[in-house]
């Protein structure tokens, strides 16, 4: 079996400057991921690409058949460390893309007289706690467990995530899997995953698309709620929140044998090391302090691992996945870095099944260009017919006649790309979120869509046609040379390409030096003088000359230096004009957020101006208006008040136009051009509180506190469900700061 192999080593400088390249706009670089992990801490991604659809993966695939590249997949980062010394890898997050729920309807079931359990299908990118809600809300029961666990579907298969009396095994039907090294999906049956307590054959190198469950209807629904509001109130008794990845250490003995408890009996609790310190809550909790250190949680997990080894003789096995991680650097750091079980005979039958539908599926990504194959490629033969051999034989008996071959170099910067213009609330996007107008997100809760083709593409083969010229087309330097070519001499021009036969030009120079190698010289330096006399004067021509500037797009930049820098570029020549120094002074506007200028002869200059969009304003201390934008960027300071905005109430600093908010108004600015449709009409202001608690006061004059600016688009989707179900009227405030929605009605 021919599997690929994805690389443990460190991605070197070269190749991440290649795969740089091949990403294109695609790929970040030196992007921090301790925002995307619960833990808050750890150092930077070499490289970071927000998969936003199939096709990103597919991207990313290709990429990485040509790179080799360490791989780290992130969900909801709530089972993940990552190094202070970061990633030197692709770290790989995801959209909304995945956030899809389907679950089946009782009365469909009864009408059609199924007998079949009823079958749940989730995205990978689903947070567990919703899935459970969700399923419960519809009648169905099996996953309550799911509500007291902080990750997605994806993580939760990977890892065979459970609680309370049950895991992901005990209803998991199937996944939907996609092979970032194989660039291919496939449907995997729940026993070909080599499920285990807390792991399975799933590798770095696989995406869970979604996970098809097998649960049953409630008999009592009140029940199953009443056991989500119990789990949910345990969870708060005897787990601590802040910075932590949930339980560190997998029970050694499953059901019998805790590593909690192992802890504890030998007296660990509230042990310490710099940042990091076991929770006095939960034994089997390692909590990290803001601007921690992941070391210091490591050593922490390193210790705890000798004291229970010397003490009781099990040998715990780290649950959280760690990232970036060296243990040449700390030799005692080897244990919690290798303590995975074996997986390997899981790991090859995952394997096969991918082999098989990488033999039935063309993944060919033509968008980039693959470098010339050579006659070395080909070692055996090849099932021709000789008609066909020699007439290739015929076309290429030319180019292999020359005695150096030069190396073919292939471009590696025109991998497709995507822009996504919906601004985020945070990295995450809630289930059953979709996009109306610019910025809305509209949140289906009781109608839940069908699936549809875009939640499930089909396979598509997709080639591109290189013709080769007719002839043989290089840059002729040497006569002598051109004579034993049968090719065409080609001069750039502005306006193309000026192609002169070569015999034309032999039997003219022939004719004009007589055969005389210096004269030709000579004849030669002439023209090229002659060209370049001839290429000034059309230069200078007021014939291209920028008459015309046509601005579009500016709407609220500063009318005067739009005015300005237009007015600097007439007269000058079409040709040669500065466009680039004119976009920076165009961007150094606030307001201004990318600017393109281009040229087209005889006279004329386009101006497109990208502007940025306000959305939310603040008071100073100065008593003056900031406007802000979707990412916290100061466009202009005012006098009064600009209400067409959303009031962020509280009293921020002075900040002049140009200069980046603090996170909160950032995130504040983001919850205000995210708002839903049905939410919006309803809210009266916005509120930063302290330093980072996010505040929104409704016109019935309920308070919602979403806390610090974390998951802050689940903490939405909350609230809009729980508006939908009770009467805003009567309820004095609601809290979601946790993630759980508290009401004080």
């Amino acid at each position: 079996m021919n599997t690929p192999r994805q690389s443990k080593r460190p991605a070197t400088a070269a190749e991440l400057l290649l795969a740089t390249e091949l990403f294109a706009k695609r790929a970040h670089v030196d992007v921090s991921l301790a925002q995307f992990t619960t833990y808050r801490v750890g150092g930077n991604a070499a490289l970071h690409v927000r998969a936003e659809s199939i096709d990103d993966l597919e991207a990313i695939s290709t990429v990485l058949a040509q790179v080799d590249l360490p791989l780290l997949v992130i969900g909801r980062g709530s089972n993940i460390l990552i190094a202070d010394t970061g990633f030197q890898g692709l770290a790989i997050t995801f959209g909304s893309f995945l956030e899809y729920i389907d679950l089946p309807d009782r009365d469909d079931d009864a009408d059609n007289g199924l007998a079949v359990e009823p079958i749940a299908l989730f995205g990978g990118s689903v947070p567990l706690p919703v899935a459970a809600r969700q399923s419960v809300h519809r009648g169905l029961t099996g996953f309550e467990w799911g509500v007291g666990v902080p990750g997605t579907i994806g993580g939760a298969v990977r890892m065979n995530a459970g609680g309370h009396g049950s895991d992901m095994a005990s209803s998991l039907v199937s996944a939907r899997i996609f092979h970032l090294l194989r660039g291919v999906e496939a449907h995997v049956d729940a026993v070909d995953l080599g499920l285990r307590f807390r792991g399975s054959a799933i590798a770095d190198h696989h995406v869970v698309l979604s996970a098809t469950l097998n649960l049953g209807w409630a008999t009592d629904t009140q029940a199953a709620e009443n056991q989500l509001s119990e789990i949910v109130k345990w969870r708060r008794e005897n787990q601590p929140g802040g910075q932590n990845a949930g339980s560190v250490f997998v029970n050694p003995v499953p059901g019998e044998v805790s590593a909690g408890a192992l802890i504890d009996q030998i007296g660990m609790r509230g042990f310490r090391i710099g940042t990091a310190h076991v929770s006095e809550k939960h034994a089997n909790f390692i909590q990290s302090e803001d601007g921690g250190l992941a070391s210091d949680v490591v050593q922490v997990m390193a210790e705890i691992r000798r004291r229970v080894k010397d003490a009781t003789g099990y040998d715990l096995r780290s649950e959280i996945r760690l990232a970036g991680f060296d243990a040449a650097i700390d030799p005692a750091l080897i244990d919690v870095l290798t303590s995975e079980s074996d997986t390997s005979v899981a790991t090859v039958r995952l394997e096969h099944i991918f082999e098989r539908n990488s033999n039935t599926s063309v993944v060919a990504d033509t968008s980039i260009p693959i470098s010339i194959l050579s006659s070395s490629d080909f070692q055996d033969p090849l099932d021709v017919p000789a008609e066909v051999l020699d007439e290739l034989s015929a076309v290429f008996s030319d180019e292999t006649s020359t005695t150096q071959e030069q190396p073919v170099i292939a471009s590696v910067t025109d991998i497709k790309t995507r822009e996504v213009t919906m601004p985020v609330v945070s990295d995450e996007v809630p289930v059953g979120a979709s996009v109306t107008a610019p910025g809305r997100v509209v949140i289906e809760d009781e109608d839940f869509r069908q699936p549809s083709e875009s939640d499930f593409p089909s396979d598509t083969d997709s080639q591109s046609v290189h013709k080769a010229p007719t002839s043989v087309r290089v840059l002729i330097t040497d006569d002598d040379v051109a004579q034993d070519l049968d090719a065409e001499i080609i001069v750039g021009t502005q306006w193309g390409e000026l192609i002169i036969s070569r015999r034309f030009l032999g039997k003219l120079v022939g004719k004009v030096t007589g055969g005389n190698k210096r004269k030709r010289l000579v004849m030669t330096g002439l023209g090229l003088v002659l060209f370049i006399g001839v290429a000034l004067v059309v230069l200078a021509s007021p014939l291209v000359a920028v008459r015309t500037v046509q601005v579009e797009g500016a709407k609220y930049a500063d009318a005067a230096l739009v005015r300005s820098v237009s007015d600097s570029l007439k007269g000058k020549s079409v040709l040669t004009v500065d466009t680039n120094t004119a976009s920076e002074r165009l961007e150094s506007d606030p307001w201004i957020k990318s600017a393109r200028i281009t040229t087209s002869l005889p006279s004329r200059v386009l101006i497109q101006i990208n502007e940025r969009i306000p959305v939310a304003w603040f008071l100073g201390v100065d008593n003056r208006a900031r406007v802000i934008d979707e990412d916290g960027l100061v466009l202009s300071v005012v006098e009064g008040r600009p209400t067409q905005y959303m009031w962020i109430d509280g009293t921020g600093p002075n900040l002049t136009a140009g200069a980046s908010s603090a996170a909160a108004y950032r995130a504040a600015g983001q919850l205000a051009m995210s708002l839903p449709s049905e939410l919006a009409p309803m809210v009266k202001h916005l509120g930063v509180a302290g330093s980072e608690q996010i505040t929104m006061t409704l016109k019935t004059g309920t308070v919602i506190n979403f806390g610090t600016p974390v998951d802050m688009r689940n903490k939405l989707v909350n609230v809009v469900v729980l508006l939908r179900r009770q009467d805003v009227n009567s309820i004095i405030s609601i809290d979601v700061s946790t993630g759980t929605p508290v009401v004080q009605s």
